[in-house]
Order: structure tokens, then C-alpha cells, then sequence
């Protein structure tokens, strides 16, 4: 028998109040008045009956309850050998089970699982474990629990993920569980290949002291031949106005011996494409180009595959193309202008393939307001501004949200019956004597600029500039670069829904180098994407990433976002959940594969379609010592699978809180109270009776 606070004894002398209430003489004094007092004979007051203790067993109630309340505040606890057999033997052990999908090699996941279920036939009866399944991420399944036809059908049920190993969500989970647990043995048992590339996410999470971690590695064949598909590129072109898309995969062999003779196939749209052969060296690299194929008006799934090895996640690359990605130009000219004008332009605007280019030239004298009809972007390239209704029409265009870059060059003119369209007033032609002058300023974080802000990117300030026009910004203008004397380069202003940006020099060779620079081809594609308001589709997506459904063109109904009815099927078949309330329209991509969304309220009946890819990163199967990982973790080398935990010392206070026998104490004492008051009400109605 022990005390976890013995100071709390000292409330023991309360036990004496009821004693004292008990014996103390309480004498009631009537005084009568008398005429006379001297035939009266004086005798003494004595009161022997209230000086004995006439109800013992209410003072018996009554210190009992007080005796008992401060043994509850003592928090007492026992120490018996019993007790000590039970917690001695019984262990806090959390089953950590690699579920990504490099356990896919080969048999691995099968082992493992068995390996699971051999840990849960070894639990002991006063055990207590709890599994934990973890990728990128990690999930717990009933916590401390003894029942082990539990833990069986969860290792039963479970199922590969698409996730990258990350040991770093798993281990703090079951360090949170170690720490919260009060018996004396702590062990992990950890089920994975031990991929070296996780070991970086357990940075920092060190277990309890005396916690044993072991390990039990699922061998890998790292010599066993495993090719993956890298990744897909597309090349797009514009043919007789028709867009054509030509697939091109990279593979990736990453065992020890060259492959040759290995057949790739492509799909589009689920049907068999084209097949083709390649031949992979050893520990590298290869890139196959499929044939171009014509593209519809509709989005087109497809994928490349190899033939099937030991880890089939990786033999496989979803995509999704997209049609329309080519942006329409019309460049106009000037007729009295060289052929080199718009050579440069043309040739850049030409070669472009994300996206493409579908370039038309014509000459001011021949501009029409016809001619805007399916065009994006117009380049007025050292002209004139057009006028009549050809000037009117191109303000509406701008207005409706078209893109118009105007280059101020030598036979530019912009009158005053001109439209209000220039971003400023253009001034004439300055020379700069010498060699030149070049870009001073230049705002990298504008989408224009901003692919040349990263080092070895392209240096858009080493060209010279020989002569430009001036220009004087109007109030709603912004100047997005400049000369090195300060005057405005590029200057851009918002007219309606549409963009002007206005070059103050020419897009050719006459005036400047840049056309002769190799940022130019990036810098015109730049110029004449963000006109288009061009935004890339997104062919495919990581397996894990959390998709914003508001951020793609799902079709919708006429509510919108706000009341759709969203239905999402899963690669597998499965139909899933999708965020309501403040995460509307959030789904979780976690499986490989193609999934399928739209609003049951929409009049489209097409879904959108979106690709998953694993991560190749975890097709690299290079682990890592299993002990070296244990040791990290625990501060000791782990002893394989027959690895025990030490016995932890119970502290006292570990005891008392598990038998919280003050809680009893309490609960007596209440109960001796409520009888001392039904004892004390009986015995005062006695008196008054007698009385």
C-alpha cells in the first residue's frame, strides 16, 4: 500500500471537530425575576448528560466520511504481486505497414501482409496493438485494441496505394501512441522495403525512452530488371487547320542489365494506337516517338505502356490531350516594308509547338474587319492604325477580349482619329549613339518576363537597341520594362475585357539585335501567349494531390460551382466523395489511373477526365540499413523480428492512475455523508417527540 500524496494524512485531525461538537456543553440559562432571593438555597448547575457521548454511531458516520475524503486527496494506491505479473508482461505495440506502391514488386505485398498477420498471432493476451498503414501518409485503425480478429480483417482488406514511402507520418503517430500509452512495453514493428528516399520525412521524431522499434525489411531484388514509363511529351503543329499532336515516352530502365527488343504501346481514348520497339541500356534512358495523330474537338484520354515487369505501377503514363491549344495570330504588315519585317516574327511564331502557332499575314492595305473573325492575337508590326470600320471593328475586338501588341517601329503611325487603343502617346524616332543602349528595368515577376527570371534562363538586357520611339504612358498604363535612360520599352494597358501592349522598338533586325538574340524565340512566345490569355492544360496529375474541381473546366450547370451536384469515379470503379460547405468541390486524387467528373446538373453529359500518375520517385528501390533506421529512432539497434521491449519502471504514479481507487474513496465518503444525514434527521425528531 502506498500514497501518492501522504501530506494529505495531516487532514486526519478534522476527524476531532466532530468529537469536540459532540461533547460540548451547550448550557441554556433562563433568568426569572424574584422579589426576594433569600429563602431560595443555592445549588450548583451540573449537566452530566451533556457531557457524554449520547449517539455514537452518528460520530462514527461522521468521522468516517472525513477519514475518508482525506485518504481520497492521499490518492493511495497498492503494490501486489499480482498486479506486478499482469503489467510486466504487457506491451504497447503499434504494426507499421508499407502500403506504397513500391511493395507492388513482385510478391512483396503478399509478404508483408503476412508478416502483419504474424505480428498480431504473436500479441500476447494483455497486449494492446494498433496498425497503421502508411504511404506519403499514414492511417490508424482502432487504437490500443485487444481485439485481434480486428487487426486480422483490416490486413485482410487492405490495398496498395499510389503513394511514395514517407516514414516521417507513420513514426509520429506512433510516437503519439507510445507516449499516451501507460503500460511498460513499447514496441514497433515496422513491415516495408525500406526505401532510402523516405527516411529524410523522419527527421526529428525520436520514441520514448525504452521503446524498441523492429524492423522487418521485405527484401528487394534491386538487380531484378524494372522499366518505367518517365513521362510523356507532346509536339503539337497545325496542319491545313486541322491540329495534329505527335506522343513521344521516356524510359527509364533502372536495372543492371541492358533491355533490348522492348515493346511500347500507345492509347488514345482506350484503343490500341501504335506499338513500337526500343532498346534500353543499363541504369538509362531512352525517349520513343509515336507517329502524330489527329486531334477531335473533344478532350482525349490516353497512355503509354511497356510490357509488364516485377512493379507494374510505373509501366504505365496516363495523360490527358487537350484540343484547341493552338493560338491564331494575324500579323500585319506593312506592303512597302522588306521581307524581313515580319520574317523574324513569323519564323518564331511558326516553330512554337506548347501551344501552337497559327500564324496569318496580311498587309494594312488589305486588313479587314473579316479577318478577326478567328483570331486571338493581332500584331500591328511597324504599320499604321487601321481606320474606318476596320479601325472601329478592331476596338470592339479589343474590347470583347482580344490581344493587340503593337510594334512602334520605323513607319508606325497612330493619328489623332486613330481608336483609343495605345497604352500611351508614341514620340518620334530617338537614335542612341554608340553602341546602343539595352533594357535597364524589367519586371521579372510578370508573366511576359517572369520565364527569365531564373539563372540561365535567358538575359532579355543583353540586346542593344540602336533607336526607339518614346512613349509617354497614359494613367492607366503600365510600363512592364524600360530603356537604361529611364524611357518606357513595354508598356501594357487593359481596354475592356482585352490587352494593348506597345513595343517601343521594331520586331525585327532593323532597329535592334533581339531578334538576333536567343531569347527572342522565348520572349515573342511569351509576348503573344499572354495576349491569348493562353493557360496550358494540365495533361496529368501526381497520385496524393488535392484537386480544386473550380480550377478546371468541368461543365456545369447554369447554379455553377455553388450548386453542383458533383458525382466522381475513381479509377477502380469506386464512386467518391467530394467536399461540401467551404471546401466545395475538393477531391482527393489518390489512386493511378483515369477519373471521371461532372455535375449531374449539367446539360453536358461529357465528364471531365483527369490523369493520375504515381511518383517515380519511388521506383527507385535503393534502401536503406533497417538498423541504421532503428538506432535513429530508438537510440539502440533493433534485434530483428525476436526483438523485445524492456520492461519500463512503473512509477507510482503510473499505478495509482491506473487503479484510481481515490475515485472509490470519494464515492464512499458521499455515501456515508447521505446516511449521516437520514441518521441525524431521525435522531432530532426523537428528541422533539420526548421533549
Amino acid at each position: 500500500m502506498g500514497l501518492l500524496a501522504p501530506l494529505f494524512l495531516l487532514g486526519l485531525a478534522a476527524i476531532a471537530v466532530p468529537i469536540v461538537i459532540h461533547m460540548i456543553q451547550r448550557e441554556r440559562k433562563e433568568v426569572i425575576a424574584f422579589p426576594s432571593l433569600m429563602f431560595v438555597r443555592r445549588i450548583p448547575f451540573h449537566s452530566f448528560r451533556r457531557q457524554r457521548i449520547r449517539h455514537w454511531f452518528l460520530l462514527l458516520l461522521r468521522c468516517a466520511a472525513l477519514a475518508l475524503l482525506v485518504l481520497a486527496f492521499a490518492r493511495p494506491f497498492v503494490r501486489s504481486p499480482a498486479l506486478a505479473a499482469v503489467t510486466d508482461g504487457a506491451r504497447e505495440v503499434v504494426i507499421l505497414l508499407d502500403r506504397s506502391y513500391s511493395m507492388g514488386f513482385g510478391d512483396h505485398w503478399e509478404r508483408a501482409r503476412d508478416a502483419a498477420r504474424d505480428a498480431v498471432d504473436g500479441l500476447a493476451p494483455d497486449d494492446r496493438a494498433t496498425l497503421i498503414f502508411f504511404d506519403s501518409g499514414a492511417a490508424a485503425g482502432p487504437r490500443s485494441t485487444t481485439e485481434r480478429a480486428s487487426l486480422r480483417g483490416l490486413i485482410r482488406d487492405a490495398e496498395l496505394g499510389a503513394g511514395v514511402t514517407r516514414y516521417g507520418p507513420a513514426l509520429k503517430l506512433a510516437e503519439g501512441i507510445f507516449e499516451g500509452s501507460e503500460l511498460p512495453r513499447l514496441e514497433a514493428v515496422m513491415i516495408s522495403d525500406f526505401q532510402r528516399s523516405g527516411v529524410d520525412s523522419a527527421a526529428g521524431i525520436r520514441f520514448p525512452e525504452g521503446a524498441v522499434l523492429t524492423p522487418v525489411p521485405i527484401g528487394t531484388d534491386v538487380a531484378a530488371a524494372n522499366v518505367s514509363v518517365a513521362g510523356v511529351l507532346f509536339q503539337r503543329e497545325y496542319f491545313s487547320g486541322r491540329e495534329r499532336v505527335a506522343v513521344g515516352a521516356r524510359l527509364t530502365n533502372r536495372g543492371a542489365a541492358a533491355i533490348e527488343g522492348l515493346e511500347v504501346f500507345l492509347e488514345m481514348d482506350g484503343r490500341p494506337v501504335e506499338t513500337l520497339t526500343a532498346d534500353l541500356p543499363a541504369n538509362g534512358s531512352v525517349t520513343v516517338d509515336f507517329a502524330a495523330v489527329t486531334l477531335t474537338d473533344v478532350r482525349v484520354p490516353g497512355a503509354v505502356r511497356v510490357e509488364g515487369d516485377a512493379l507494374p505501377a510505373d509501366d504505365v503514363f496516363h495523360f490527358v490531350i487537350s484540343p484547341g491549344q493552338v493560338v491564331r495570330v494575324l500579323v500585319v504588315g506593312n506592303e512597302r516594308s522588306t521581307p524581313e519585317a515580319d520574317l523574324y516574327l513569323t519564323r518564331a511564331l511558326g516553330i512554337g509547338s506548347a501551344p501552337a502557332f497559327d500564324v496569318r499575314s496580311t498587309t494594312l492595305a488589305a486588313f479587314e474587319a473579316a479577318d478577326l473573325a478567328d483570331r486571338q492575337v493581332v500584331v500591328l508590326n511597324d504599320v499604321g492604325a487601321p481606320s474606318g470600320d476596320t479601325g472601329r471593328a478592331l476596338a470592339d475586338w479589343v474590347e470583347a477580349g482580344g490581344g493587340l501588341l503593337v510594334a512602334a517601329g520605323e513607319r508606325s503611325a497612330w493619328p489623332a482619329g486613330a481608336p483609343d487603343l495605345l497604352p500611351g502617346d508614341v514620340g518620334n524616332p530617338q537614335d542612341r549613339a554608340g553602341r546602343g543602349g539595352a533594357l535597364g528595368y524589367v519586371d521579372y515577376t510578370h508573366p511576359i518576363f517572369e520565364v527569365f527570371a531564373a539563372p540561365r534562363s535567358g538575359d532579355v538586357t543583353t540586346a542593344r537597341f540602336f533607336r526607339y520611339r518614346p512613349i509617354e504612358p497614359q494613367a492607366d498604363a503600365v510600363a512592364l520594362a524600360r530603356f537604361d535612360d529611364g524611357q518606357p520599352a513595354l508598356v501594357e494597358r487593359r481596354v475592356g475585357r482585352g490587352n494593348v501592349l506597345l513595343w517601343a522598338s521594331g520586331l525585327d533586325s532593323f532597329w535592334n539585335d533581339l531578334a538576333k538574340k536567343p531569347v527572342y524565340l522565348p520572349f515573342v512566345h511569351r509576348l503573344t501567349e499572354y495576349l491569348a490569355d493562353y493557360r496550358p492544360p494540365t495533361p496529368w496529375f501526381p497520385a496524393g494531390r488535392v484537386l480544386n474541381l473550380s480550377e478546371q473546366e468541368v461543365a456545369l450547370g447554369t447554379g455553377g460551382l455553388a450548386e453542383a451536384e458533383f458525382v466522381v469515379m475513381s479509377p477502380s470503379g469506386r464512386r467518391i466523395p467530394v467536399s461540401a460547405g467551404d471546401r466545395a468541390g475538393f477531391i482527393d486524387l489518390g489512386e493511378q489511373g483515369l477519373y471521371e467528373v461532372h455535375d449531374a446538373r449539367a446539360a453536358d453529359p461529357r465528364p471531365l477526365t483527369l490523369a493520375v500518375n504515381v511518383d517515380l520517385a519511388e521506383s527507385d528501390l535503393t534502401a536503406v540499413d533497417p538498423e541504421e533506421l532503428a538506432a535513429t529512432l530508438t537510440g539502440r539497434v533493433g534485434q530483428g523480428r525476436e526483438a523485445s521491449a524492456p520492461v519500463r519502471e512503473i512509477s507510482a504514479g503510473d499505478l495509482e492512475r491506473r487503479q484510481s481507487v481515490w475515485w472509490y474513496l470519494l464515492v464512499a465518503a458521499f455515501l456515508l455523508l447521505v446516511g449521516e444525514t437520514v441518521v441525524s434527521n431521525r435522531l432530532s425528531r426523537t428528541v422533539l417527540t420526548a421533549d
